[in-house]
């Protein structure tokens, strides 16, 4: 201390002068750094516009794939397979390019360098040249590791390259969850059915050991990617004595079943070979599941099933006693080819759970005019409230307000006139006001709705249709109202 008192001096200075050298090598440093960003991304742009429309021309077939492989050869440095990985991935490939661009990657030695970078067999010189590479040379060893092997991963599912789904299995098992993610992630993109054993398995893993760090999200977001063809392997799933191991499974196949029904309306997943088996575990089995999630799963499958037990079994779930398993069967039976259980779709209108009522004023839509019939029956008889808003509603969304009213405009003692009889009661007219205002060519229809509507006796329709029949502009319609609503004039008589 006494030493530091009399030169004080001597230490102020040697202070300055260590701060001062300090802050003039960061400063050095992050000059260095910004020259080789320069020149890096200056060498990019220049390869980028030497090579990229060669790159095009040769995924788009306007340039010979061997003019294109030996004019991209060309490229050297140390930073070669870095540079040869930005041009080539830069875009996202459609789908006609991805064998071209597939195998561009392999001729070039890229798909080897990130087999290997995956695999772990990284050397001294892929490691100097990846620290090289802006922005990650301050970043720690080990984690520009992990980084360079989840991009490898990355890239190889980004080209589809099914001979590598061996060791992006492996990497399920790799104590880093963003590289099983990615892993997970590119098998599903792959889709090689030699891939989809093992993410089952570790969807098993995953359940059954909750502290394992990838998702169970995730795991299954991978296997709905697959083929509908590799569902037969989730058999062992849904007979699993874990009932959220059945449920994962059965929707799972749920989802791959809806996807190919929504391309092919007549898809039955009993009549393609090979998923007898399957279609029979739902139907027996997991229709009648103690587990009430795989109850209303199975509904969906069921419903695109050709077997004639489908119908009644379906029909047993409109019975269950948890209410999203009903509305599960109900929303399956919303098919054309379920329409003569129509009778029995109707009973869910008085259901307890006012969604399982509105999916069936929607299931009864999608059975085409034997539904209409029917809902517009309930609509009339019912003392239900909300099951009338319910199905007001859904008559305004599937359109049918424009095909009520020419029908009532036709007969006017048709069943399409007391229901909107029945709107105008509970203020439902918004939709018939807009209708009716659309000038000169809807006059006639105009005039012959509000005359067979205004004979009913009900006291809102007298008030609401006199208004309503005030003319459009120049529609030439001019209804006399009553003399009993004349305006007067100021000194009291009848104008």
């Amino acid at each position: 201390m006494p030493f530091l008192i009399e030169h004080v001096t001597v230490v102020v200075f040697a202070l300055f002068t260590f701060l001062l050298l300090g802050n003039l090598f960061l400063v050095g440093i992050v000059i260095v750094r910004r020259k080789r960003r320069q020149r890096f991304f200056e060498r990019l742009d220049a390869l980028r516009e030497r090579y990229g429309p060669v790159i095009a021309g040769v995924l788009s077939g306007r340039i010979a794939y061997e003019q294109g492989l030996w004019e991209l050869r060309e490229i050297a440095g140390t930073d070669r397979l870095f540079m040869l990985e930005r041009l080539c991935l830069e875009n996202r490939p459609a789908s006609v390019e991805e064998p071209v661009l597939r195998r561009l990657c392999e001729d070039l030695g890229l798909v080897k360098t990130w087999q290997e970078r995956l695999a772990g067999q990284m050397d001294k010189t892929s490691l100097r040249r990846a620290l090289m590479d802006p922005p990650g040379w301050f970043i720690r060893v080990r984690f520009l590791s992990f980084l360079i092997r989840s991009k490898s991963a990355e890239n190889l599912g980004l080209i589809r390259h099914g001979p590598s789904w061996p060791l992006l299995a492996k990497a399920l098992e790799d104590p880093s969850p963003d590289l099983q993610g990615v892993a997970a992630r590119a098998l599903a993109a792959i889709r090689h059915p030699g891939s989809f054993p093992a993410l089952v398995e570790r969807l098993h893993k995953a359940v059954l050991e909750p502290g394992l760090l990838l998702s169970v999200r995730t795991l299954k977001s991978a296997l709905v990617g697959f083929p509908l063809e590799c569902a037969r392997e989730l058999l062992p799933s849904l007979r699993h004595a874990n009932p959220r191991i059945r449920f994962l499974a059965a929707d799972v196949v749920r989802e791959m079943v809806e996807r190919e029904a929504a391309g092919n309306p007549d898809f039955c997943l009993d009549q393609q070979s090979g998923n007898e088996e399957l279609a029979t575990a739902f139907l027996t089995k997991l229709a009648f599941d103690v587990n009430p999630d795989v109850r209303a799963q199975a509904a969906y499958v069921i419903a695109c099933l050709a077997d004639p037990r489908s119908g009644p079994v379906l029909l047993g779930l409109l019975k269950d006693s948890v209410w999203f398993v009903r509305l599960h069967a109900v929303r399956a039976l919303a098919r054309e080819k379920f329409a003569s259980h129509a009778g029995r779709v109707e009973t869910a209108l008085r259901d307890s759970n006012w969604r399982v009522r509105e999916a069936a004023v929607r299931a009864l839509r999608a059975f085409g005019p034997a539904g209409l019939d029917r809902l517009m029956a309930h609509f009339l008889t019912t003392e239900d409230r909300y099951s009338q808003e319910q199905i007001a509603d859904e008559f305004q969304r599937a359109g049918l307000i424009p095909q009520l009213v020419a029908q009532c405009a036709a007969d006017g003692n048709g069943q399409e006139t007391a229901v909107l009889s029945r709107l105008v009661e509970m203020g439902k007219t918004s939709y018939i006001t807009s209708l009716l205002d659309l000038g000169e060519g809807n006059r006639e229809l105009r005039r012959q709705f509000l005359r067979n509507l205004g004979k009913k006796s009900a006291p809102q329709i007298p008030q609401w249709v006199r208004p309503v029949a005030l003319p459009v502009p120049d529609s030439g319609i001019r209804p006399q109202a009553p003399s009993t609503l004349a305006p007067k004039h100021p000194n009291g008589t009848k104008g």
